[in-house]
């Protein structure tokens, strides 16, 4: 009998698969936009660094991320925080003023634009908080939508998170 955490991989995947994502990207995000755009508002909220800012998001990405890109724009739009979009060859034009930087699949570039200019970076994809790449993403743990956290990444990042998200988002360090 398949576990519940590989049930709800396996239907977040067909779903993806059935609203259009490239199978290479559905891989890559387990949590639907829409769910990991709401966690990641919380997130900011929760999030020292940011307190008492209006956040301004940028989502950087590529050709091939587009569909996501916009996913990811409406579903920001959608929930009231401000947000655009650059290619990842125009971030050092379009994104110097962002207090955030979501990273789409492909746009492996941002992470160095952060970490120089002190910018949270978040995506959708877990792997890279897991391997030290982005401060924050939205996984699956237990079968249930959960934040992840990269304190190591988060601190060269200049970022501050409150003790009640620490306590219960997974940290990797």
């Amino acid at each position: 009998m398949p576990r519940p955490n590989s049930i709800v991989i396996a239907f977040t995947v067909i779903m993806m698969a059935i609203i259009g994502v490239p199978p290479s990207m559905a891989q890559e995000i387990l949590v639907p936009v829409k769910l990991h755009v709401v966690l990641l508002k919380k997130v900011f909220s929760l999030s020292k660094t940011l307190q008492g800012k209006k956040i301004t998001v940028v989502i950087v990405y590529t050709d091939a991320s587009s569909r996501v890109k916009d996913e990811v724009l409406s579903g920001f739009k959608a929930i009231g925080i401000q947000a655009t979009a650059c290619l990842v060859s125009q971030m050092e034009q379009e994104a110097g003023d962002a207090d955030v930087i979501y990273i789409a699949p492909g746009a492996n570039a941002a992470q160095k634009f952060c970490e120089e200019n002190g910018i949270l970076s978040i995506t959708g994809m877990p792997s890279l908080t897991e391997s030290g790449r982005t401060s924050v993403s939205i996984g699956i743990v237990a079968g249930k939508p959960k934040v992840l956290v990269n304190t190591r990444r988060a601190k060269i990042e200049k970022q501050e998170f409150s003790a009640g998200l620490l306590k219960v988002a997974k940290i990797y360090q």
